[in-house]
């Protein structure tokens, strides 16, 4: 008997190995645990998404559409953790429940001259938001305005003829002579209706609601931009301004001193004269450069206020739905990293019920003043990423918050199963 236990003994492997494969096989099991239960959370948001993605529409109805903007998050030089967190939480909620979406990822990054380090520059959705907000104003405005038409289809030919310039230009550098595939002017076809503003982050919410207020209050004077100048036209200004100059050279012979002062003379007043040889002269005159059109302005403002359009009108500001992104940054969060990496159903359970929300159209309501919008997200600003960093605050006027709607995405108000009603 002691002989049995003393060969059984011998195969089992001894302390640290037995230490080593627990740990491994207990971290395995915890992770393939957890992946599972973040798994089921996240189906069960989606199915019930599809709830809404099940309903039916009429023929002439226009399907949802929201816009999402995701802007750099606060202690980031990029938009990556950020996409990674929309791919990961919000995506397969919108399309479990059908939503279609526009996604603007805004990274404005620059690089100081002293020093060379790179810092992130705020404001992008602001004026992106504030652009979509007061085109919106303006369409409504054209819809009963011939003159503010022509002027629209005058604005559209511009633009059309802008990217159409810049196709050409990029064509000519790459050296494809413009016969490539190029997808990069292309662009969905315009939403009929109003889509709404999804913020991903307590930074491109603030920029968001502040892009809203400026779009709502702010002037809708519309500047025409000029024409893109052509690479190519550019290149055969200069070509023909070398060939002047060389056929200039080439044509002015030795002069004696005694007719010098008569070639000034001549030169001040814009004559050619011949030397005693038989020579012509040319004389040089400076390039004049040609005159740049002067910027064309569409005063949109004088019809507004003479068909009383006020900001505070409810079908002119879109609503707006906040998403938080708790962006863990810093070794000494390293922690609590490693927790949430265990723990994903936790994330899930916050960040898909958010985007819940914003499936169901019902969830929007009224916003309750100007101190919920500011305190909205609030909570993110603590995270260690926002330390040292210049914040921005919330600026709305009175009018514009009594109008603006948002998601109720603080709260899981979205139907439920009617097994889960019951309960």
């Amino acid at each position: 008997m002691a002989s049995m236990f003393s060969s059984i003994r011998k195969k089992l492997p001894g302390r640290n190995a037995s230490i080593f494969w627990t740990t491994v096989l207990g971290t395995t099991g915890f992770y393939q645990y957890n992946k599972r239960e973040g798994k089921k959370r996240m189906d069960y948001y989606c199915k019930r998404a599809e709830m809404v993605a099940n309903e039916t529409i009429g023929a002439l109805d226009t399907p949802r559409k929201v816009h999402v903007y995701v802007a750099v998050p606060m202690g980031e030089l990029g938009t990556r953790k950020a996409r990674l967190h929309w791919e990961e939480y919000i995506l397969p909620v919108f399309v479990a429940g059908a939503l279609d979406y526009e996604l603007t990822l805004v990274n404005d990054t620059v690089t100081d001259s002293d020093g060379g380090s790179e810092r992130v520059v705020r404001g992008g959705v602001h004026s992106l938001v504030a652009e979509e907000v007061k085109e919106r104003r303006r369409k409504e405005m054209e819809e009963d305005n011939e003159e503010l038409k022509l002027w629209r289809t005058a604005i559209d030919e511009r633009k059309k003829e802008n990217e159409e310039r810049a196709r050409r230009n990029r064509a000519g550098a790459s050296g494809g002579g413009g016969q490539e595939l190029d997808i990069s002017n292309w662009k969905p076809e315009p939403y009929p209706g109003t889509m709404d503003i999804v913020a991903l982050g307590r930074e491109t919410w603030v920029e968001a609601i502040n892009g809203i207020n400026d779009g709502a209050m702010g002037s809708l004077n519309y500047t025409i931009p000029p024409l893109v100048p052509l690479d190519s036209e550019e290149q055969e200004r200069k070509n023909n301004a070398a060939e002047r100059k060389i056929s200039t050279d080439t044509a002015v012979a030795p002069t004696s001193p005694e007719s010098s002062h008569d070639e000034e003379a001549a030169d001040r007043s814009g004559m050619q004269v011949t030397d005693t040889a038989g020579a012509a002269v040319v004389s040089a005159e400076p390039e004049i450069a040609a005159p740049q059109p002067l910027p064309i302005t569409v005063d949109y403002d004088r019809y507004a206020s003479d068909a009383g359009n006020g900001a505070a009108i409810p079908g002119k500001i879109p609503a707006v739905a906040y998403i938080s992104h708790m962006n863990i940054t810093g070794w000494s969060n390293l922690p609590l990293r490693i927790w949430n990496f265990f723990h994903n159903q936790q994330n899930v359970d916050l960040y898909a019920q958010q985007a819940l929300q914003v499936v169901f159209e019902s969830t929007k309501r009224a916003a309750r003043g100007a101190e919920e919008l500011a305190d909205m997200g609030k909570a993110e600003e603590e995270m260690t990423g926002w330390e040292g960093q210049e914040r921005i605050d919330v600026v709305v006027e009175p009018a514009v918050a009594e109008c603006l709607q948002i998601y109720d995405t603080q709260n899981d108000t979205a139907p439920r199963f009617s097994e889960e009603a019951h309960d």
